[in-house]
């Protein structure tokens, strides 16, 4: 049967003119040679503006385009199908011993039931109608001994059955390591009952010996108070007893003077001059009306003193507290960051890049029960929407901004760090939480990337996703310690801050909106200045761009700054000075513009 070949102008691309190379097809329908479109998108006459050169439709943002293997593949076979179908019908011919032997011959119209076969075979090559029995390991295709010489001339050419037989043999090598890579992690998958239990008596005695050591404190802090408490009031006995001596012996001064008085007057009735000079001769005349002096201590001297020595008490326990919770929170949050990067390392060629990374909440939760000592000395916040909001922030939220440097600074009390060395010491792994991102976001380089794009995640429903807003938290919850973690970003715009888990996810208004609650706090670029928001209201700040940002979180002392990094020296941008009713969360916001990105740094 006829075959009808193929115009080559059918396949040509309307830029070059000619057969199209590795075809991309646009959102419109025609199709162009990938580096016809690309190079004609990136002339300066038509920079900017991504249109179809035919039907003239643009494209904003303009597409990510990639080869058609579909079309190429068909390019190919109707390629291979106009070489292989012959010119004119093929019919086979009855030899000369056929009609001496009588047999009928087929009429014409029977020997066109059965067309001739192609007349190349699949194992020849196309080209030079040799045998393909060589490989082209660049590319990835059959080839006859004339191609390697000539089209293939320089590539690794190999014989199918060679390379076949070293595959195999690396594919064997690679199953028995497979084999005692699997025997290695059931050894320790074994061993790791024992070493849980192990683990779990440690943490058990050391919480034992925790609950000791503070119950130690704890009496040592009551006995004190019982003997300062004792002492104050032995002295108020002791000086009431001597009130009420002096108070005596006033009482009986003053019988005394009221009977020299009497005997005064007496004197002063007698007439007689010799019985009023023997009488006045008999009676004590000493002056016994001098000045009386009080001989009682004031009590603002003994006051002002012991105010002094427990303020002093007060203000060393509580540095004291704070300093060893650091340590402790610093020691238990670096063992479960090492723990993890160690899981990760381990885990990273065998676990899929897809998979949840387990909550890390045991080593940064902080207990709620505190005493009033321990807790920073501040006033309960204030609603923003309230009258009181602008005395609530000069006060209790301390914010200023230098308008020569572009610094702010907290209020002196509590001051954050001022150098990158003394902030790296409470540096933390942070890792963003699946469960959290918008649709739109793209989580990857084990959860510590997020990127915004133009696909559909296709997250499961979850309560903390974030659902109109482009945004996304952490996972580990920041309290008790001081943590640190810097951060690197793309794109035009960006919000970095903190938020309380309890925001709103669902909501379209500023209920979830990072920075413009309550509940939270952050850093804008807005593609000119950066400016702190907290609770709807903006703060301005000056200061030049910065890709690197710290984030310094005091959750105890209620600090919170961020600062510019380049060249291994932090400046700070700006810090804050409040009380968190709790722990906080690591955030972050998109605007617009797809594929900005965000990425945790690993800090070592």
């Amino acid at each position: 049967m006829a075959t009808t070949a193929w115009a080559p102008d059918t396949f040509a691309c309307p830029i070059c003119l000619e057969i199209l190379k590795d075809p991309a097809t646009l959102p419109c329908g025609h199709t162009y040679c990938l580096l016809c479109i690309q190079k004609h998108w990136d002339q300066p006459a038509t920079k900017g503006s991504c249109e179809c050169p035919q039907c003239r439709q643009r494209f904003k943002p303009r597409p990510v385009l990639a080869r058609s293997n579909v079309l190429m593949e068909a390019m190919e076979k109707l390629r291979l199908s106009e070489q292989d179908v012959p010119d004119s019908p093929s019919y086979p011919e009855v030899p000369p011993s056929t009609e001496a032997l009588g047999s009928p011959v087929a009429p014409a119209s029977q020997a066109g039931l059965y067309p001739a076969l192609p007349s190349s075979s699949p194992h020849l090559c196309p080209l030079h109608q040799q045998v393909l029995e060589l490989y082209c390991c660049d590319d990835k295709q059959c080839i006859c001994d004339e191609c390697s010489l000539m089209g293939h001339k320089g590539h690794q050419v190999v014989r199918p059955d060679e390379e076949q037989h070293k595959i195999q043999q690396e594919l064997i090598e690679l199953n028995a390591r497979i084999q005692g890579s699997i025997a290695d992690r059931e050894r320790v998958i074994q061993s790791l009952p024992q070493a849980s239990q192990a683990h779990k008596s440690s943490m058990q005695k050391l919480i034992t010996d925790s609950q000791a050591v503070f119950m130690d404190v704890l009496r040592s802090v009551e006995l004190s108070r019982s003997q300062v408490l004792e002492l104050l009031q032995a002295h108020e006995s002791s000086t009431s007893v001597h009130i009420q001596a002096q108070t005596y012996q006033l009482q009986q001064e003053i019988v005394y003077l009221h009977k020299k008085q009497e005997e005064l007057k007496r004197l002063d009735s007698i007439q007689d001059p010799i019985a009023f000079l023997n009488t006045f001769m008999a009676v004590d005349c000493a002056d016994v009306a001098g000045d009386v002096a009080m001989d009682i201590r004031t009590p603002e001297t003994v006051i002002s003193g012991v105010r002094s020595s427990l303020d002093a008490f007060k203000e060393a326990a509580g540095n004291l507290t704070k300093a060893s919770l650091a340590s402790i929170f610093r020691v238990v949050n670096e063992a479960a960051a090492a723990a993890q990067a160690s899981c990760q390392s381990h885990n990273g060629g065998v676990m899929p890049s897809h998979s949840q990374p387990p909550s890390q909440s045991t080593a940064f939760q902080s207990t709620e029960g505190q005493s009033d000592s321990a807790k920073p000395d501040v006033k309960p916040k204030v609603k923003a929407s309230s009258p009181a909001t602008q005395e609530h922030h000069k006060h209790q939220g301390c914010l200023s901004a230098n308008p020569v440097e572009g610094s702010a600074s907290c209020c002196p009390s509590e001051p954050a760090p001022k150098t990158r060395e003394e902030m790296l010491k409470f540096r933390i792994g942070l890792t963003l939480d699946r469960n959290t991102a918008f649709r739109q976001i793209r989580l990857s380089d084990g959860f510590r990337k997020a990127s915004l794009c133009t696909e559909n995640q296709n997250y499961p429903d979850h309560p903390d996703r974030f659902l109109y807003w482009r945004q996304v938290m952490c996972v580990e919850p920041l309290a008790g310690s001081p943590h640190y973690w810097e951060l690197e970003w793309t794109g035009q715009r960006v919000t970095i801050g903190v938020a309380h888990k309890d925001m709103e996810r669902s909501a379209a208004d500023d209920s979830a909106r990072l920075g413009h609650n309550t509940q939270s706090w952050s850093l804008y670029w807005s593609g000119k200045a950066f400016s702190m928001w907290h609770a709807g209201k903006e703060t301005a700040l000056v200061g030049p761009k910065a890709r690197r940002i710290g984030v310094y979180l005091d959750q105890q002392a209620g600090v919170l700054a961020f600062y510019r990094v380049s060249h291994n020296q932090a400046q700070e941008i700006c810090s804050v000075h409040t009380h968190f009713d709790g722990p906080l969360f690591a955030s972050f916001r998109f605007w617009s513009g797809v594929g900005s990105s965000i990425t945790i740094c690993e800090l070592n």
